[in-house]
């Protein structure tokens, strides 16, 4: 279960680091001619630390270490805190929005507004916890022998 829970977060890490530097490299992210020059210098440096401490959570999860739980926490913090914003930021900050495409064309599902990113990071949070949980687990399991 140990390590299902690491593949899980690893997924997790690594591919969401990698599918947002896919992502948000683009024409209409960090390359926009409409995002100010220093949004996008911003955006640059989230993408960069989103990749180094997502590696560093994935080395944690898989090195040797006599507190293995230690490195299942650290990991699912990383991960939560990335993925979880992306759920309230909009309310946060005046003017925001998840919707990357042209304003007044969100997709719409059953008549209600859907941002695709919102689902993905409630999928991402959701397997984070489903992981964590897995790992705690197995941790406990464990000691118990």
């Amino acid at each position: 279960m140990m390590k299902t829970s690491r593949a899980i977060l690893t997924t997790i890490l690594l591919g969401g680091s990698a599918i947002s530097f896919f992502l948000d490299w683009s024409s209409n992210h960090l390359l926009s001619p409409e995002w100010h020059p220093h949004a996008r210098f911003h955006g640059g440096l989230l993408l960069f630390l989103l990749a180094g401490v997502s590696l560093t959570g994935t080395w944690l999860l898989w090195r040797k270490s006599q507190e293995p739980q230690i490195a299942l926490t650290v990991a699912t913090l990383i991960a939560l805190s990335f993925w979880t914003p992306l759920l309230y930021v909009g309310s946060l900050v005046p003017g925001s929005t998840p919707w990357a495409g042209t304003p007044g064309r969100e997709p719409h599902i059953g008549g209600q507004v859907f941002y695709p990113n919102m689902a993905v990071a409630a999928l991402f949070v959701l397997l984070t916890l489903g992981a964590w949980w897995l790992g705690r687990r197995a941790s406990q399991r464990a000691q118990a022998m």
